[in-house]
């Protein structure tokens, strides 16, 4: 058997009897055999990798995001390189110039913060990159999402059904997209609730605690823009002695792992960051391979209300 019947049963490029390609492809595993990348890369012109920029991997939500990219990838014969931008400009430049140089072959980028210059719509514009999570405004590109308005309505409706008048939301970063649109899911329903701005960490839940405990002791209800910072919202209150949900019911939102977790298990507003890594990983080699009838503009993902024990209901008088 000649090396080059070997190499075509592998690469399918030229037809070999079937009885002779099942014989190689069953040899494979037990010699151990590895395709030699580098040749694959010269002779394609592709680096077979994808970029993934995430704000913070050590969110165990855009960890989930990560796991549905490298699965859908695997797939399809891709590897992922995982960056971290901590929402630096300075990183994302570097992460964005490796698409420039061939390093990789597209970008799924979540954003952790508004556009700060014109780089990433002139690199959209040029190379196939997929935004998942937020969608950018400005940016020409496939968007993958869940429904951030509907998520926070939902939040809203909840505190309704139960009693509470006196609201409050704590909200992502300013300028982004799910920031702004789970507020307003929210605000559309209460549109007295007290508004917060926040950045998604743990920190941003204890500053409200504190606040809340000082100055707003009328609120009843709490809606979390994300579950670390209902984390850090519950753990502030009761270091304070209060008591979720006696004396505030909290909602988050994404329904990462932890949350039925913690004490007490946290209602919160489901998404699926794995699907949401699946679909943009899709999109995404389906424009790096040139596959057609798969082309959108923004994939919505449907949210979830998921009730746990950290709402109840009021009676006011």
């Amino acid at each position: 058997m000649s090396i080059t019947t070997v190499s075509h049963a592998l690469s399918g490029k030229r037809p070999v009897a079937e009885e002779t390609a099942a014989r190689i492809r069953a040899l494979v595993p037990e010699l151990g055999y590895v395709p030699y990348f580098a040749a694959r890369t010269l002779q394609s012109g592709r680096s077979f990798m994808i970029g993934l920029v995430v704000p913070d991997v050590s969110n165990p939500f855009f960890g989930a995001i990560a796991t549905g990219v490298e699965d859908l990838a695997h797939g399809r014969e891709y590897g992922v390189s995982l960056f971290t931008s901590r929402s630096d400009p300075r990183r994302e430049k570097r992460y964005f110039n490796m698409l420039r140089n061939g390093t990789i072959d597209g970008l799924v980028y979540n954003a952790g913060m508004a556009p700060w210059d014109d780089m990433l719509a002139t690199v959209a514009a040029q190379f196939p990159v997929v935004a998942v999570d937020e969608e950018i405004v400005g940016i020409d590109c496939p968007v993958v999402t869940s429904d951030h308005w509907e998520g926070g309505r939902l939040a809203a409706l909840h505190f309704r059904e139960l009693g509470h008048r006196r609201v409050a939301v704590i909200t992502g970063p300013t300028g982004l997209r799910s920031s702004e649109l789970r507020a307003s899911g929210f605000t559309d329903v209460y549109p007295d609730a007290v508004v917060r701005t926040g950045d998604y960490t743990e920190a941003a839940g204890i500053a409200f605690g504190a606040e809340l405990i000082t100055s707003l002791p009328e609120v009843t209800g709490v809606f979390a823009a994300n579950d670390l910072m209902a984390f850090g919202l519950t753990a502030e209150l009761q270091r304070s002695g209060k008591v979720v949900p006696a004396d505030v019911s909290i909602v988050g939102f994404d329904d990462v792992d932890f949350a039925r977790r913690v004490s007490p298990p946290l209602t919160t507003i489901r998404q699926s960051p794995v699907d949401l890594g699946r679909r943009a990983a899709t999109a995404l080699l389906d424009r790096v391979l040139g596959q057609k009838g798969t082309s959108f503009t923004h994939q919505l993902l449907d949210v979830e209300l998921i009730v746990r024990s950290s709402t109840t209901s009021v009676h006011l008088p």
